[in-house]
């Protein structure tokens, strides 16, 4: 493993890790503030909505001006804006701060991006199923080590102070450890010389622009079945702690063991990928094999869950679905990723990362509305029908396409 390949899994973790101890408590905090639970959600709606709105700027601007600039300034902002979030005591503070965060927070995409633009693509898709992986691990450790912080006298602005550091921490490795890749000397200072000439207007301009120039018709299929999956996802996972604690009659530690499971599950998967891939799929060239049997596993894993009679019955299915779930992740990230020519690599990601928002956007609503008129169990049951629309458009998949130069 190289060293730049270490510093990519580090920087991976450190973000995710920095945002999984804040995220779990800053429900209670809002609610110690006064916000209701709607204005709670709505916050939740409003980053949603600026990752979704952001997401393709920034990943456009990325192939403009740099990885690495991009990186370390995303960092240096949104550090800043969860070092403030534990200072203020106004909601509506708050509120500007997480807009803030969900437009410059895109730390995941630059990583995909950077993979792309400097890692041999046979080695690619291993190093997405590890990045899956520590996201697994961050999301496991993460929220446990916050929950203990948050139980302190004023323990939330000391997880607020321990996130922004880690994530100024991370801005410090992309200066140190992420430089762009190195191109041919004199056009590469030509480069930098038109960047350095041009003005942030001038910059995002371009960057919009260049959106245009992408052919989207070749990408629509893994938008498609990457919308279906995280919406599928947010149904089940909305209201998640509530809904086992009610159905299942267990208490929060429980419920947050389960977690830490389904998460230590995709961990697993995570580092198969790549052998389960070259034994079952060598021939699978154009994905779609791969995405028919994962989406069949994931309606499997839903229904089995929405039907469970107890607790044990429960993870058991949850095995079949985080299985099924981290299997599709990566291969939806490969897929795209090799369809993709090497200069809209940060558009097509940015705007991969925009469909995962918009479905977080509109989950909660749907689930909600579901639960409301139906039983809390059905929007399990709505996440199996919204999964087998992967299964048709798995079986629509046309041959790849080869990357355009």
């Amino acid at each position: 493993m190289s060293a730049k390949v270490k510093w990519i899994y580090l920087a991976a973790f450190l973000d995710l890790f920095a945002v999984s101890l804040i995220v779990p408590s800053m429900g209670a905090h809002l609610k110690g503030l006064g916000a209701s639970y709607f204005m709670i959600g709505m916050m939740t709606s409003i980053y949603a909505l600026t990752q979704l709105l952001s997401g393709p700027v920034i990943g456009s601007w990325s192939d403009k001006i740099g990885r690495q600039k991009l990186f370390v300034t995303i960092y240096l902002i949104v550090g800043c804006c969860y070092l403030l979030i534990g200072l203020v005591n106004s909601y509506y503070i708050i509120l500007l701060l997480r807009a803030a965060i969900g437009v410059f927070k895109h730390g995941q995409v630059l990583i995909r991006t950077i993979v792309t633009d400097q890692i041999p693509i046979e080695n690619q898709s291993s190093l997405f199923g590890h990045l899956k992986s520590i996201a697994g691990i961050s999301f496991t450790i993460g929220p446990a080590i916050g929950g203990h912080l948050s139980e302190l006298d004023g323990g939330f602005r000391y997880v607020a102070c321990c996130t922004g550091f880690l994530l100024f921490l991370n801005s410090v490795i992309g200066y140190l450890y992420l430089d762009d890749v190195t191109k041919n000397d004199a056009s590469e200072q030509q480069k930098k010389n038109e960047h350095r000439s041009k003005s942030l207007r001038q910059e995002i301009t371009e960057a919009v622009h260049s959106l245009a120039d992408v052919n989207w018709r070749l990408f629509g299929q893994v938008f498609a079945l990457k919308f279906v999956l995280d919406m599928s996802a947010g149904l089940y996972h909305s209201n998640y702690n509530l809904k086992i604690q009610e159905r299942f009659n267990i208490t929060p530690k429980i419920s947050g063991y389960t977690i830490a499971f389904q998460s230590f599950v995709g961990v697993i998967t995570g580092l198969f990928v790549t052998k389960i891939n070259d034994k079952l799929y060598n021939s699978d060239a154009d994905y779609k094999k791969r995405n028919m049997h994962g989406y069949i596993l994931m309606v499997v894993g839903y229904l089995g869950i929405y039907f469970a009679s107890s607790l044990r019955v429960f993870l058991l299915w949850t095995v079949v679905l985080k299985t099924s779930h981290m299997f599709l992740r990566i291969i939806l990230t490969d897929m795209l990723m090799r369809k993709c020519p090497p200069s809209q690599t940060g558009s097509v990601v940015g705007t991969s990362n925009s469909v995962s928002n918009l479905a977080r956007l509109v989950t909660p609503v749907v689930a909600g509305v579901f639960e409301d008129t139906w039983e809390t169990n059905s929007a399990n049951f709505l996440a199996a029908l919204v999964a087998s629309i992967g299964i048709f458009i798995a079986l629509g998949i046309s041959r790849s396409h080869p990357k355009s130069q």
